[in-house]
Order: C-alpha cells, then structure tokens, then sequence
C-alpha cells in the first residue's frame, strides 16, 4: 500500500488544527468590541461574517478529514472553496492586503496537495495497483 505523503499529513492536520482554532476565536470573540467595529467596516454585515466565517471553516474541517481517508474530491471541495472564499473576501474587505497571508498559505497547501506524490497518493487506479493479488 502507497504510503500517505509527509506533505499531505502536514498540511490536513495544520488545516484541522487552524479550523478548530478560528471557530473557538470566534466564538469567544462575538461579543468583542474591537472585533465587532472592524467587522464592521466591511460591506457585510458582522452576522452574515460569522456565518460565512462557520460555514468556511467547517468545509475546511470536514474537507481536511476527508483528505487524510484518502478521499480525492476533497482537494477539490478545498480548492474550489478556497479560490470562492479569497474572491468574496477581496470583494468585501475594505483593506485588500490582509487576504494576501491566508492566500498565500492557501497557494502553498494547494501546491503540497497537488504534487505529484500526492496526486500519486490519491489515484483511484494507483490504489488499485497497490492491492496484492497473489498470496505472501
């Protein structure tokens, strides 16, 4: 059997372990002053924020365990949310400069998940071969 790339292990447990840190930020933080005035600065509303902030975070979350089960359509589930997130994100966001750490981060995840050891990890047909049809 393929073993799981290093890179993918690293980066779906840095994602799970991000997850869980931003939903318990945000929940000690909704009633923070501070917090709720820069939320407010932006073109939607700071309930609708958290929302989106809960909803993104648990696809990250659900997508990250599922990566580490070996599920190939996960990548694409945190992909394809990641590129709508920094979209909505740099429509929204009064100061454009605070997307670029997380879009940088993102790129780099994506760039360890799409690698070629990677894409070898997740190949339904590679996984396939790694079954032994003869007895040991």
């Amino acid at each position: 059997m393929l073993k799981r790339p290093v890179s993918v292990a690293i980066s779906c447990w840095f994602l799970i372990l991000a997850s869980l840190l931003a939903l318990v930020s945000a929940y000690l933080g909704r009633n923070d002053s501070a917090m709720l005035a820069a939320m407010g600065d932006g073109v939607i509303p700071a309930e609708a924020q958290y929302a989106i902030l809960l909803f993104s975070q648990g696809i990250t979350l659900v997508a990250a365990l599922a990566m580490l089960q070996r599920q190939r359509g996960a990548r694409t589930v945190y992909l394809v949310w990641g590129v709508i997130d920094i979209a909505l994100c740099l429509a929204t966001l009064p100061v454009k400069m605070n997307v670029l750490p997380g879009a940088l981060m993102f790129a780099v995840i994506c760039a360890f998940l799409y690698s070629p050891k990677s894409n070898a990890w997740f190949s339904p047909r590679k996984a396939a071969n790694d079954a032994c049809m003869t007895p040991a």
